[in-house]
């Protein structure tokens, strides 16, 4: 008997697809938001069926960012940049350290250590998207180094 497929990344991907592609169409309007809404559901639904974490969070900030940028920020966390932002820098896969240790060499580095300096480089670039948004505070000056140290990583 095969897999029901709402059980499956693939298909928990296509409706991810689907509905961020609605939510970033001006003819939708006012329902951008519930298209957007809906996509974040089909892709936390594709990370329980297996999609990993990184992969995840990259679509997600990415949508993330278009909404505040083209949608307005909002106090809710979805379209918050403060949020955003935290939620960005809680997910590295590296410290900011051992990143700005790496980044000069990262040729030399194992096929581990540059997957880990890409996948900060992806990570943050949404960030860079709502930082014009951003107070100052400890948090922001920590986001500020990852995006300083962003153009150097592979």
């Amino acid at each position: 008997m095969a897999d029901h497929p709402s059980g499956s990344i693939n298909h928990w991907l296509a409706v991810w697809e689907l509905n961020s592609s609605y939510a970033q169409q001006p003819e939708q309007g006012d329902g951008r938001r519930m298209w957007a809404e809906t996509a974040m559901y089909a892709l936390s639904r594709a990370e329980d069926a297996g999609l990993d974490a990184v992969g995840a969070n990259m679509r997600r900030f990415q949508l993330r960012a278009w909404m505040i940028e083209n949608l307005g920020p909002a106090s809710v966390s979805l379209v918050d940049p403060a949020a955003l932002a935290s939620d960005i820098l809680a997910a590295l896969p590296l410290r900011l350290e051992d990143a700005a240790e790496w980044a000069p060499g990262w040729r030399q580095r194992s096929h581990a250590e540059i997957l880990a300096l890409r996948q900060c480089k992806n990570l943050l670039a949404p960030a860079q998207t709502v930082r014009h948004r951003l107070s100052v505070g400890p948090a922001v000056r920590v986001l500020d180094q990852w995006l300083a140290l962003r153009e150097q990583l592979p």
